[in-house]
C-alpha cells in the first residue's frame, strides 16, 4: 500500500509509475510539474480530466467517472487489473496519489501503491529525473467494482446518524469559518473532523500502524466508516490510513461536500 524511494528505485523497470501530481487552485500545475520533470519512465495522469469527468452535472467539483471511464482511462496507461503500480504526487502524503490508488482499488487492480514522501523524498534520496515522455500502450482493464468501497450521497444521507462520518478537511473549513472553494460552508451533521494531514509524521512520511490506530483509537471498528473532504481528494489519505490502522468497514463518498451542498433537502451544520 505505501512503499519507499528505495523500494521503487529497486523495482522501478517492474512496475508502471504514475505522477498524480495536482493543485487544487491551478489545475494545470501538476501537467506543468510532470513536463519539467519527473521519475524516469513515469506517465501523467490528469485529476480534472482523467480522474473525474467534468461533464456530469453532478458529484461535486471532482465527479467521479464511470466505471467504463475509468477503466479506460488506466487501461490507456498500460495498467489493468494485475499490474503493479507506484503512484506519486507533490504532496508529501500523496492526496491525489491517494485518490488515484482508490480508484484502482475500487475497480479490481489490488496491486497498486503509494510512494512515501512522494517526488520530494525520491530527489532527497539522490535518485534521478527526467523530462522524457514515455510511450504509452494500451492494454484492457477487466473492472471488478468493490461495492462496498463507496458510499453515494443518497447513502450518506440515509445512514446519518447510523454510520460514522469522517471529515478530512482542515478544521477551519470543517467548523465553518472558512471556505474558499465551495458555495457554502460547514460540514455534515454529525461528522467528525480528522484532518487528512495528520496521518503523516512531521517528516511528511506515512504514521505506522500503530501510530494510526492510536489516532483513530476514538472509531469503533464495528461500524460503517464513510470519509469524504471537499471534492473526494484529501479524504483517500484518511481511507487509506483506516485501513493500515485495522479497520475494515471504510467506504469513500467521492463527491464530498461540494456535491452534498448541491441537494437542498440535504442538512448542513457549522461549528464543532
Amino acid at each position: 500500500m505505501i512503499v519507499s524511494a528505495e523500494w521503487l528505485y529497486s523495482r522501478r523497470e517492474e512496475v508502471v509509475i504514475l505522477d498524480a501530481r495536482h493543485d487544487l487552485m491551478d489545475e494545470e500545475k501538476g501537467r506543468r510539474s510532470y513536463e519539467a520533470e519527473h521519475i524516469p519512465g513515469a506517465i501523467f495522469i490528469d485529476m480534472a480530466n482523467e480522474m473525474s469527468d467534468r461533464s456530469l452535472n453532478y458529484g461535486g467539483r471532482y465527479p467521479m467517472p464511470s466505471i467504463k471511464r475509468i477503466a479506460q482511462v488506466f487501461g490507456s496507461k498500460g495498467i489493468n487489473e494485475t499490474t503493479d503500480v507506484v503512484i506519486y504526487d507533490g504532496n508529501s502524503g500523496g492526496m491525489a496519489a491517494a485518490r488515484a490508488w482508490w480508484m484502482l482499488s475500487y475497480i479490481g487492480n489490488q496491486r497498486a501503491a503509494i510512494l512515501d514522501g512522494g517526488l520530494k523524498d525520491w530527489k532527497n534520496k539522490g535518485y534521478p529525473t527526467d523530462t522524457k515522455i514515455p510511450e504509452q500502450t494500451t492494454v484492457h482493464f477487466q473492472p471488478s467494482v468493490n461495492h462496498s468501497f463507496i458510499a453515494k450521497a443518497e447513502d450518506v444521507y440515509e445512514r446519518l446518524g447510523d454510520a460514522i462520518l469522517i471529515d478530512a478537511r482542515s478544521a477551519d473549513r470543517f467548523v465553518g469559518v472558512s471556505e474558499l472553494l465551495d458555495a457554502k460552508a460547514g460540514h455534515i451533521p454529525g461528522a467528525l473532523n480528522y484532518f487528512w494531514k495528520d496521518v503523516l509524521t512531521e517528516t511528511g512520511k506515512w504514521k505506522d500502524e500503530a501510530q494510526l490506530q492510536h489516532h483513530f483509537k476514538d472509531l469503533s471498528k464495528e461500524k460503517e466508516l464513510i470519509v469524504y473532504c471537499g471534492s473526494g481528494i484529501s479524504a483517500c489519505p484518511n481511507v487509506i490510513a483506516l485501513l493500515k490502522a485495522g479497520y475494515t468497514n471504510v467506504k469513500l463518498y467521492p463527491g464530498s461536500w461540494s456535491d452534498w451542498i448541491t441537494h437542498e433537502k440535504y442538512p448542513v451544520t457549522k461549528g464543532d
